[in-house]
């Protein structure tokens, strides 16, 4: 075999883009990019309310202090009801002392 059928492939030819293909191009790149700037923010804004609520801790102590070790476990344990091991970990990770 001396390598005969190799040269006897055609090779596909490769079209150029047309204006169209790349305003498509664009806009999904464009569409995707917003999407995940829009994901992002709605992410950072809603971080605060994962936590045990304003109201249940304002009940609980009226000068909240996250930093407070003490009063971190007190506010997660009544407000969410987790278990105090579950409240430690979370109350280390904040920073609270």
């Amino acid at each position: 075999m001396t390598g005969g059928h190799i040269d006897g492939t055609i090779k596909a030819e490769r079209r150029p883009r047309t204006r169209r293909g790349r305003g498509v191009a664009v806009f999904v790149t464009a569409l995707v990019g917003v999407l995940a700037a829009v994901f992002a923010a709605v992410r950072y804004f809603t971080a605060d309310e994962a936590g045990p609520s304003l109201a249940c801790r304002a009940r609980l102590y009226s000068p909240y202090d996250p930093r407070n070790l003490e009063q971190c476990m007190v506010v997660c344990m009544i407000c969410t009801a987790e278990v105090k091991r579950m409240c430690s970990t979370s109350c280390m990770l904040t920073g609270a002392r």
